[in-house]
C-alpha cells in the first residue's frame, strides 16, 4: 500500500512539474488561431477517419494469416476473404470518401473554423464562405487534365499526402479573403437587400481575389506544382542509410511530420523504401542460409519495437474522465491493435497537439535510443522476415524475427514504456479539458436559469 501511494505521488510530482514548467509555453502555442482551428478540424472528421479506419481493417484483415508475411494459415485466410470479397466494392468506397478524401476534407474545415474565428471580430467574415473559398482555392492547384475520364481522383492529390499543402492553403486563403474584406474591398449593398443576398456580394470581390491567386500560382507556371513540391521537400529532408545515426534521423523525421499532420511513415519510406527493401531481403537470405544477420536497423526492427503501436493512448483515452476522451478511446482500441492510428492522431489529436510534442517526438526518440543500444548489445533481436503491416507489434516480431521468444518480450515492454512516456503529458491535459468542461456546464446553466 506505501508503494503504491509512494508510486502514486511520483505521478504527481511529474505531473505537476510538467503542468506548472513544460505545459503553460505549450498551451498558450495551442491558443494560436491557426492551431485551435485545426485541432477543431481534427476533432470534426474524427468519426469519418474512425470508419476508414475500421474499412481498411476489413479489407485486409486476411493478410494476417496469409501464407506471405502472415501466420501461414491459408485456409483462415480464404475463409475471411470469402466473406470480405462480396463487400470489397462498399468498404473501397468507404476508404475512398474518408481517408482517401483527407486533405480536402481538412482543407474545407479548416477553412470553416478559420473564417469562423474571423468572424467573431468581423461579422462580415463568413464561415460557409471560407469553408467554400478553401475548397476551391485548394482545387486551383490541382492538374484536371491528368485526372482520367472518369474522374478518378488519385489519393495522393486529396489524402494525407497533400494533407500539409491543403492545410497551408486554407490558410493563406482564408488570410488573404479576410485581409480584403477588413479594408472593405466589397461590394456594398442597400440596407433593404436580404442578409443572404448582401453576404454573398460582399464576399464576390475577395473570393474572386483569392480564387484568381491560386490559380496563378498553382497552374500559372510550367512545370510547377506546389503540393508536389512540399511532398518532395519533406521527402528530401530525410536522409538515407543502414546505420543508426541515418536510421535514427529518419524515424525523428517521421515524428515530426505525423505531429504536423503528415503521414511521416509514407513520406519517410518514399525515400527509404529502396534501402529497407535491400536491408530486409539480405537478413532474409542470410537466416536462410544460417549466416549472420547483416542488418539491425530495418524497416521491420523500427515497426516492431519502437514505433510499436498507438494503442497505449487509445488506452489511456479508455482511463480518462474526460467524456469525449473515453468514447474515443473505446472506439479506437480495436484498430489500434492492429496499427491504424489516424483515429488516435487525428481525433485525440496528438496532431499539432503541442502538449504531446515532447512525448511523441523526443519521447520517442528517447526509445529508439534505449532499443538501438540493446540491438548493439545483441539483445534485440534481428528482424528476418517481412509481416504485413497491421499484425499486432508483439506477434509480428515474434514472426518477423523467426520466431525468437525474445522480440514479443521487448515489444511489450516498449509498449508498456510508451503508456508511461505519455501517462504525465495525458493527465496535464486531461485536466485541462475537465476544467473546460466544467466551465462549459456552468456557462450553459447560467444561461438556462438567465
Amino acid at each position: 500500500m506505501a508503494e503504491q501511494t509512494k508510486k502514486e505521488g511520483a505521478l504527481d510530482r511529474v505531473t505537476r512539474f510538467i503542468e506548472e514548467k513544460i505545459a503553460p509555453p505549450l498551451l498558450r502555442l495551442s491558443q494560436v488561431r491557426y492551431l485551435e482551428a485545426l485541432q477543431r478540424t481534427f476533432v470534426t472528421i474524427m468519426p469519418y477517419l474512425i470508419l476508414g479506419a475500421t474499412a481498411t481493417l476489413i479489407l485486409t484483415l486476411s493478410g494476417l494469416f496469409a501464407t506471405d508475411g502472415g501466420l501461414n494459415l491459408p485456409g483462415v485466410a480464404n475463409a475471411i476473404s470469402a466473406v470480405v470479397e462480396p463487400c470489397r466494392p462498399w468498404l473501397l468506397q468507404i476508404v475512398f470518401v474518408t481517408i482517401n478524401l483527407l486533405a480536402l476534407i481538412t482543407t474545407v474545415l479548416n477553412g470553416y473554423f478559420m473564417a469562423d474565428y474571423y468572424h467573431k471580430k468581423d461579422e462580415n467574415v463568413s464561415p460557409i464562405a471560407g469553408a467554400v473559398v478553401s475548397f476551391v482555392a485548394f482545387l486551383c492547384f490541382i492538374d484536371f487534365s491528368q485526372l482520367s475520364a472518369n474522374f478518378d481522383w488519385p489519393a495522393y492529390i486529396l489524402g494525407s499526402p497533400s494533407l500539409f499543402g491543403g492545410i497551408l492553403i486554407s490558410i493563406l486563403a482564408i488570410e488573404l479573403y479576410r485581409f480584403l474584406i477588413g479594408k472593405k474591398f466589397t461590394i456594398k449593398m442597400p440596407e433593404a437587400v436580404p442578409p443572404m443576398i448582401a453576404a454573398a456580394f460582399t464576399s464576390m470581390i475577395p473570393v474572386s481575389v483569392v480564387i484568381v491567386v491560386c490559380s496563378i500560382v498553382g497552374r500559372g507556371f510550367a512545370g510547377f506544382d506546389f503540393l508536389a513540391m512540399l511532398n518532395n521537400l519533406c521527402a528530401y529532408l530525410v536522409v538515407g542509410g543502414s546505420g543508426p545515426v541515418a536510421q535514427f534521423a529518419g524515424f525523428l523525421m517521421d515524428r515530426l511530420l505525423w505531429f504536423v499532420g503528415l503521414h511521416g511513415s509514407n513520406i519517410v519510406s518514399s525515400v527509404m523504401q529502396p534501402i529497407w527493401t535491400t536491408m530486409i531481403t539480405d537478413n532474409i537470405n542470410a537466416f536462410a542460409a544460417h549466416q549472420a544477420i547483416p542488418y539491425m536497423f530495418t524497416e521491420q526492427w523500427v515497426n516492431f519495437y519502437v514505433r510499436c503501436s498507438v494503442f497505449p493512448i487509445a488506452l489511456l483515452c479508455t482511463m480518462s474522465k474526460v467524456k469525449r476522451f473515453k468514447v474515443l478511446g473505446k472506439l479506437s482500441l480495436p484498430g489500434t491493435i492492429f496499427n491504424i492510428a489516424e483515429p488516435v492522431m487525428y481525433g485525440l489529436p496528438v496532431v499539432l497537439n503541442p502538449l504531446l510534442f515532447v512525448p511523441w517526438v523526443l519521447g520517442f526518440g528517447v526509445l529508439f535510443v534505449l532499443n538501438a543500444i540493446l540491438g548493439v548489445l545483441g539483445i534485440t533481436p534481428a528482424m528476418v522476415s517481412m509481416v504485413v503491416w497491421t499484425m499486432p507489434a508483439p506477434l509480428a516480431s515474434f514472426i518477423g524475427s523467426g520466431f525468437n521468444p525474445v522480440a514479443p518480450l521487448i515489444t511489450l515492454v516498449n509498449i508498456v514504456l510508451i503508456f508511461l512516456m505519455f501517462l504525465p503529458f495525458f493527465k496535464v491535459m486531461e485536466k485541462q479539458e475537465l476544467a473546460a468542461e466544467k466551465e462549459y456546464e456552468t456557462q450553459k446553466e447560467e444561461t438556462q436559469n438567465a
